[in-house]
């Protein structure tokens, strides 16, 4: 008799849904085609990213701002979220890490660079052609701090323009696309609050949703 309740009882345990501890253990969701490519534009984004931040190679920043541009213009309620907005984030946070406060577009180098007067050459000179090594010294350090100038300038200055587009690019997608959908400015706003960006670059995104939120 004993044996043929326990049977009873099993049979009556797999009828039925399990308990707590096995409830959690759901089907894992399955992504949308949509999702998926959404995902893998955030990784090659990312991948590129990496590449700017090893290398300070501008030009894989600025592909990174073209995918972000091309992502669908969908925020996502939950982080981590691998949508247009965390991208913009990274982006930004690379960007911003790089940039120079005090840097000034209208400080050019010089094209070429002049001897010290006593030298008695024109500019452009090359130093071996100075004969007295305290001048000769002198004019190569000039050309070294001129030199690094050049390149701090030109690292910068595309910066600058990356800056720019990525800045009018996200400036769209905040008043344009997601001002379309208040509940798309709403997860924005929590979105942004949680930010971990620069003041000044969290001040310009809140003016933009704002903007949008009128």
């Amino acid at each position: 008799m004993r044996y043929a309740v326990l049977i009873t009882v099993l049979l009556g345990l797999a009828g039925h849904p399990a308990a707590h501890g096995s409830a959690a253990l759901k089907a894992p969701h399955k992504h949308t085609p949509a999702e998926k490519k959404m995902s893998q534009q955030f990784d090659q984004a990312m991948q590129q990213l990496a590449a700017f931040k090893k290398t300070h190679d501008v030009s894989s920043l600025s592909t990174a701002i073209s995918l972000a541009d091309a992502m669908p213009s969908i925020v996502l309620s939950a982080p981590p979220a691998k949508d247009k907005l965390a991208l913009w984030f990274a982006i930004f946070d690379a960007m911003d890490a790089e940039i120079a406060p005090d840097f000034n577009p209208d400080d050019l180098p010089e094209l070429t660079v002049a001897p010290p007067l006593e030298a008695g050459l024109p500019a452009g000179v090359a130093p071996a052609s100075i004969k007295d090594p305290a001048v000769r010294k002198k004019y190569e350090d000039t050309l070294a701090a001129n030199g690094l100038k050049n390149q701090r300038f030109s690292y910068q200055y595309a910066l600058l323009q990356e800056n720019l587009r990525a800045e009018s690019d996200v400036e769209k997608f905040i008043t344009t696309d997601v001002a379309r959908d208040p509940a798309q400015l709403e997860i924005l706003r929590s979105r942004l609050a949680l930010a971990k960006l620069q003041p000044q670059r969290i001040a310009k995104l809140q003016a933009l949703l704002e903007h949008a939120a009128k």
